[in-house]
């Protein structure tokens, strides 16, 4: 699997045989990483199209795809077989959506707890308190204009105050991805709220 996980599709099938499902999971289950890519490839597109008619957003539904594959990856061992693969793979996709929309909620419940005073510190009286309404305002627009992965990242690190480090094992990417989503976050927002500012100090846009 790729984005930090073990390569789960997008490779050819390098088994030498066709080989049934049951046995398959039998021999990711044994270890055997390489039987589990077939599974990969005869579920993928159901699974993407379920995903996908859930979140609306096919570039969150690949995301949430790439996630669910890997936790069935990763509990495949769990797996008996006591009802048929795909029903066990969809409540795991269930599992992933759900999670999702909780991180979407949080998320935007977030939005009005940011701290104003480390939105603008040098506003002049009288009309300091306007102007700052008026800025965290826009902030929350801007902040639902980004992408949920840029949104969260920025939330968490300027928010919640996490390094790097941290929001790259909270979110499963790597340091250098949460970096560029940083990045384009800021350089996002920024060019939202410049003409907002007026004489008002952001740190984060500086």
């Amino acid at each position: 699997m790729h984005r930090g996980g073990t390569e789960l599709h997008g490779r050819k099938n390098t088994l030498s045989h066709p080989l049934d499902e049951k046995h398959l999971i039998e021999r990711t289950q044994s270890g055997d990483p390489e039987a589990f890519t077939p599974l990969v490839g005869k579920y993928q597109n159901r699974l993407y199209r379920h995903i996908n008619g859930r979140v609306t957003d096919p570039e969150l539904a690949k995301d949430l795809t790439q996630e669910t594959w890997l936790r069935a990856f990763r509990a495949i061992s769990s797996f008996q077989g006591d009802a048929a693969f795909y029903s066990w793979l969809y409540r795991i996709a269930e599992n992933v959506c759900t999670d999702h929309f909780r991180r979407q909620k949080y998320n935007t419940e977030s939005l009005h707890l940011i701290d104003e005073n480390r939105i603008t510190e040098t506003v002049p009286c009288p009309s300091r308190d306007v102007e700052r309404a008026e800025l965290r305002e826009h902030l929350q627009t801007a902040l639902t204009a980004l992408t949920p992965i840029r949104r969260r990242v920025f939330l968490l690190y300027y928010h919640h105050e996490l390094s790097i480090k941290a929001i790259a094992a909270e979110i499963g990417r790597s340091e250098g991805t949460i970096k560029s989503h940083l990045r384009n976050a800021r350089l996002q927002l920024q060019e939202f709220l410049i003409p907002y500012l007026r004489n008002q100090h952001v740190p984060w846009l500086a």
